[in-house]
């Protein structure tokens, strides 16, 4: 049976012409995704998470200095990442 996190970010994806990667729907999926920017059509980062440090550690040591957006699935809500040791709170996924 799909995970509730893989089925709303699927639909999520489905809906604003976000590409999903290769397998997505293979693995189990977490809270917090991260949408890729900086190609000609958004794509969603393979991983997802399901602490906020982990998002931070990855945008700092990984993905550092691109253009994402980050969303949590569970509050329904954009991540900010403003550089500090914690992502803040945006607005809700649905007005996006």
């Amino acid at each position: 049976m799909p995970s509730k996190y893989r089925q709303l970010i699927e639909s999520y994806c489905q809906s604003h012409g976000i590409q999903l990667p290769i397998g997505f729907s293979r693995g189990s999926a977490n809270r917090y995704a991260v949408i890729e920017l900086d190609s000609d059509s958004p794509k969603l980062v393979a991983r997802t998470w399901f602490n906020m440090e982990d998002v931070v550690y990855f945008l700092r040591n990984i993905w550092a200095n691109r253009p994402v957006r980050i969303l949590d699935f569970k509050e329904g809500i954009e991540l900010l990442d403003e550089g500090g040791r914690r992502l803040k709170r945006g607005r809700a996924i649905d007005e996006t």
